[in-house]
């Protein structure tokens, strides 16, 4: 359904490959049609997830039924362009650092391109780098 794929790097985990979010057909005709929760849900899903972590308390961790509940009982958000399903899914699955700060400092940690920008095999694809070239002029 979409052609855009998203390209970054976590800067808190340097030493990794660089990742590629390619957003599924399902979740795109989702957020198209206005099914999808405010972005704040899953947020304070994620903040209760680190929490634990930080505690030591995830291996028995669990979340709280109510703000689990919320993703499908929480008002739907309305239908998303394109593009604005992508910046959705963004600040949804991308670490925080990379899209609140993706183009502070002297190098890229985010690009959003189309998907014939990127390599056509996954040969040498640990050795990636993002590259200006491949971002898309909004």
């Amino acid at each position: 359904m979409t052609q855009y794929r998203v390209i970054f790097d976590d800067p808190d985990r340097l030493d990794e490959p660089t990742k590629v979010l390619v957003p599924s057909d399902r979740w795109m005709k989702e957020a198209m049609e206005g099914n999808l929760p405010p972005i704040s849900v899953y947020w304070e899903l994620q903040d209760d997830e680190q929490q634990a972590i930080a505690e030591g308390r995830h291996s028995e961790f669990k979340h709280d039924p109510e703000k689990l509940a919320a993703q499908y009982t929480a008002p739907r958000i309305g239908p998303l362009t394109e593009e604005e399903a992508i910046e959705y899914l963004i600040q949804k699955d991308c670490p925080e650092a990379v899209w609140k700060t993706y183009n502070e400092g002297n190098r890229l940690k985010m690009v959003i391109c189309k998907k014939e920008q990127l390599p056509q095999t996954r040969e040498w694809r640990n050795s990636w780098k993002i590259s200006e070239d491949l971002q898309v002029a909004a």
